[in-house]
C-alpha cells in the first residue's frame, strides 16, 4: 500500500503541465542509482547469575547497488530563473543484487567456566556468515531556499526517510573460544526498519559561465529516529524483537550538470549515521526452552556511505 501511494503521488505530480514561458514552476523526473557501503548492527547486553556479564553483537553488511526513480517539483526565483526557491524531492530505491557480503557475529561471556572453557580475555565467540538482502529506501523532503546572492541560495528543510532491509543468512565459520566451528544452510533471518523524520538545511550554489553546474549541499538531523528489528535464530528456535529510539545525521552532496537544455546529470555522495537504543524481547518458540522469554538492553546502529549517480529530464 505504501508503494502504491508513492507511485500515485508521483503520477499526480507528473500530470502538472509543462511550464509555459514565464512560469517559474518546474518538474524533473529521473533515474537514480546508489552504491551503499556500510553496516546495520545491533548490540545486546546484560547480567546473568550464571554467565555473569555478557554481550552479543551482530553486524549486517550494507554493500549493495540500489536503483530507482527520483522526482523533483519546485519553483524558481523571479530575480534569477536559474535559482531554485521551493523544492519537493522524492527518491525511491530498491536493492539490485541480493549478495550483501559477510555478516559478523561476536559474543562476550564473563564466566567462561560455565561453558567448560578456561578464563579467556576479550571476545569469546566469533563467526562469519554469507548474507543476502533485499531492501528499499524511501526519502521525501521539502526545502525552501532564500537568495543569498546571484549564485547562492540557503534555506530550511524538512523530510522523512524510511529504510527497510530483509536478510537471509547462510552458513557459519569461526571460533568458539579456541575451537573452530562450521555450519551450513540457512541459520538466521533478519529484518530491520529505520523510520527517520528529520529537519535540516539545504543549499544550492550555481557554477559555470552559464550556470550549467549546480552544487547541492544538505545537512539533516533527527532526534526522532526509530529502529525496529526482528531476528529469527533458526538453529536455536529463538526470536529476537527490538524496539529502539534515538538520533540520526544525514549529509548529502550532489553536483548537477545541465548538459542539454532539459537533461541533467548528477554525481554525488551521501553519509547516514543512525544511533538508537531501547529494549529487545527474546522468546524461544520451539525446542527444549519453548515458552521462555526475557528482555535485554539493546542498541541498534547504522553507518553508511553512498555513491550516487542520476540522470534527469526537466519539464
Amino acid at each position: 500500500m505504501r508503494y502504491f501511494i508513492v507511485i500515485a503521488t508521483a503520477a499526480c505530480l507528473l500530470s502538472i503541465p509543462a511550464r509555459s514561458s514565464g512560469s517559474n514552476v518546474f518538474v524533473e523526473i529521473g533515474l537514480e542509482t546508489r552504491y551503499v557501503h556500510g553496516d546495520s548492527t545491533y548490540y545486546i547486553s546484560g547480567d546473568d547469575p550464571v554467565l555473569g556479564s555478557w554481550a552479543s553483537e551482530l553486524e549486517f553488511p550494507l554493500n549493495n547497488l540500489t536503483a530507482g526513480v527520483s522526482l523533483v517539483v519546485g519553483s524558481r526565483h523571479e530575480k534569477n530563473s536559474s535559482q531554485t526557491k521551493g523544492q519537493f524531492c522524492l527518491a525511491w530505491l530498491r536493492t539490485v543484487s541480493e549478495n550483501a557480503g559477510t555478516m559478523k557475529d561476536s559474543d562476550w561471556i564473563e564466566n567462561d567456566a560455565v561453558c567448560g572453557e578456561p578464563p579467556h580475555a576479550g571476545r569469546d565467540m566469533y563467526t562469519e556468515s554469507d548474507a543476502q538482502v533485499q531492501g528499499t529506501i524511501l526519502d521525501i523532503n521539502y526545502a525552501y531556499h532564500f537568495r543569498c546572492g546571484n549564485r547562492w541560495t540557503l534555506g530550511p528543510m524538512i523530510g522523512y526517510r524510511s529504510q527497510k532491509f530483509e536478510y537471509e543468512i547462510y552458513g557459519l565459520r569461526g571460533m568458539y573460544w579456541t575451537t573452530p566451528v562450521y555450519g551450513a544452510g540457512r541459520v538466521l533471518d533478519y529484518e530491520i526498519t529505520y523510520k527517520i523524520p528529520y529537519i535540516g538545511l539545504s543549499s544550492d550554489l550555481l557554477l559555470g559561465r552559464n550556470n550549467q553546474f549546480q552544487l547541492h549541499l544538505a545537512f539533516a538531523y533527527s532526534d526522532w529516529a526509530k529502529a525496529e528489528d526482528r531476528d529469527n535464530h533458526i538453529l536455536r528456535y529463538k526470536l529476537h524483537e527490538g524496539d529502539c529510539e534515538g538520533e540520526a545525521y544525514l549529509v548529502n552532496v550532489m553536483l548537477g550538470w545541465k548538459f542539454r537544455s532539459r537533461w541533467i546529470l548528477g554525481l554525488g555522495g551521501e553519509y547516514v549515521d543512525i544511533d538508537t537504543s531501547g529494549r529487545q524481547h527474546q522468546r524461544f518458540y520451539a525446542g527444549p526452552f519453548v515458552g521462555t522469554t526475557y528482555d535485554v538492553d539493546d542498541k541498534i546502529t547504522a553507518c553508511s556511505w553512498s555513491t550516487i549517480f542520476k540522470i534527469s529530464y526537466a519539464f
